[in-house]
């Protein structure tokens, strides 16, 4: 994206097509400035005699930019990742433009790559903010590109098509050509006013005031909102009985592409909800350019794995795959045991969770049950990538092809009575006492027996669950060996 000459769109009338503010939502790692960056913005971009007007904090805020044409930018604070993709599976598409904070002193961290996954996710436009310029030598900031690049985040300077501004949030330097540059995007994107349209707005935050009731912070997608209006959020519904400015002001009515906070809904309406003025205009917005998550019909993945070394390696075998045309959008990639935020992105993006020897977390495992998210570790590399190709070609293999109950064994103890004891870790599945299993070693069955004690710690259970390490006492007696796999026969 070529640069314009500084407060080029700001001094020239006209020279913009977006008719309404764009909405931009700020992502980062959770110390990387991304709330000190806001703060400045916020400070010396508001109008000086409204300053004392900055008391209630609602979730968003607009500020001008300037210039004769009287730019205007929304900023969301910051919603967590996970709600920024629940928004987005609601069809809530409420942000225009992503702003990536990254601390260039540094460099890329986990929550780096999730945001990335979940602007991806979202399909809206990136820019990436390099922070704490003022701390950073040359060195850094050829790095932390560097680890961008890895993430599929490459600058215009790179041959790629993200924008990266060097800024400070401490000192200000930067931030004009930062706001320039969200002009420059939202330009491109023609954002238009559609006030006089049927209401369409999105609630980003909601919370029941004890002295006003359910109050709902919204961010106007097209239409105008008044004060007596009535409302729907799903099941939610209510009258306006009053608008208030995110500078703590009550107005009268609100339009596109601004924040807002309405007082009336009957309940606490849920973050990501559709709002409209009747039941029949609460619909789900199908976005006019669809994210990467939802094009070429390829198969979205989030791919956990136990080591940097296995990560990399299954990584590029799933990238290299191809059937019918179709691949694979390797939307995030990490060491670890599959957790909530995973199932929460496969969700979003209508993709799978995959595991290289690695465990469902309980909790993870049940959320995908509820959300009916398709999940499953892999003790075998060959057994995820023929997975994975059946899943690219069509094939509902998570869900028709359930694998049993597994556990691997960690370690072999031997009681005082003789017994062998399996200390193992379930990889999925639940593994209950009296379940029948046979023991696997490598690819070869070697023993079947009955599960007559499962311990963790010194207490007994009835049942053991993926990601639970546990002891396993099976009749008849069996030599366990470090890495067979206890496998519940049907």
């Amino acid at each position: 994206m070529a640069k314009s000459k500084k407060n080029e769109l700001h001094t020239t009338k006209g020279k913009h097509t977006a008719a309404r503010p764009p909405v931009v939502v700020i992502l980062g790692h959770i110390d990387h400035g991304k709330t000190t960056l806001l703060d400045y913005i916020r400070k010396t971009r508001v109008a000086a005699k409204e300053a004392g007007g900055i008391t209630q904090s609602i979730g968003a805020y607009q500020v001008e930019v300037g210039g004769t044409d009287n730019r205007k930018i929304t900023f969301i604070d910051t919603p967590g990742h996970e709600a920024f993709s629940q928004m987005r599976e609601r069809g809530a598409r409420v942000a225009d433009i992503a702003v990536l904070v990254v601390a260039a002193d540094d460099g890329v961290k986990p929550q780096t790559v999730e945001a990335i996954a979940h602007a991806k996710a979202a399909g809206v436009p990136l820019i990436v903010a390099l922070n704490k310029i003022d701390l950073a030598g040359p060195q850094d900031v050829t790095k932390v590109t560097g680890q961008l690049v890895k993430e599929g985040v490459i600058s215009e300077g790179q041959g790629g098509k993200v924008p990266f501004i060097s800024v400070s949030a401490k000192t200000g330097q930067g931030i004009p050509e930062l706001l320039e540059m969200i002009g420059l995007v939202a330009d491109l994107l023609e954002l238009k006013d559609e006030k006089d349209v049927d209401l369409e707005a999105v609630v980003i935050e909601s919370l029941l005031s004890p002295q006003q009731g359910p109050l709902a912070t919204l961010v106007i997608k097209r239409g105008t909102l008044r004060v007596g209006d009535p409302i729907f959020a799903g099941a939610v519904s209510g009258k306006v009985k009053a608008l208030i400015s995110d500078l703590g002001k009550h107005i009268s009515e609100v339009g596109p592409g601004t924040p807002v906070q309405v007082l009336g809904f009957s309940a606490v309406p849920p973050v990501g909800s559709i709002v409209g003025k009747s039941p029949s205009g609460v619909k789900k917005e199908e976005a006019e350019s669809k994210p990467l998550a939802e094009q070429a019909n390829n198969l979205n993945v989030i791919l956990r794995a136990d080591t940097q070394g296995s990560l990399e390696a299954v990584s590029l075998a799933l990238e290299g795959l191809r059937v019918d045309d179709k691949g694979v959008n390797l939307l995030l990639k990490s060491v670890g045991p599959i957790g909530d935020a995973d199932v929460r992105l496969a969700s979003t993006t209508k993709g799978v969770v995959l595991g290289f020897n690695t465990p469902i977390v309980p909790s993870a495992q049940k959320l995908a049950d509820d959300l009916g998210v398709g999940v499953r570790s892999f003790p075998i590399i060959y057994e995820l990538l023929e997975a994975a190709e059946k899943l690219i070609s069509g094939a509902r293999v998570l869900e028709e092809e359930k694998k049993a109950p597994e556990a691997e064994v960690l370690a072999v103890f031997t009681l005082k009575s003789g017994d062998v004891v399996a200390g193992v870790r379930v990889l999925n599945g639940k593994i209950k006492y009296r379940d029948r299993v046979k023991v696997l070693r490598g690819e070869e069955e070697v023993h079947q027996g009955k599960v007559r004690g499962l311990r963790i710690g010194r207490e007994d259970f009835s049942e053991v669950k993926t990601g639970q390490e546990a002891g396993v006492l099976v009749r008849p007696g069996f030599d366990f060996r470090k890495n067979d796999r206890i496998v519940v026969s049907s």
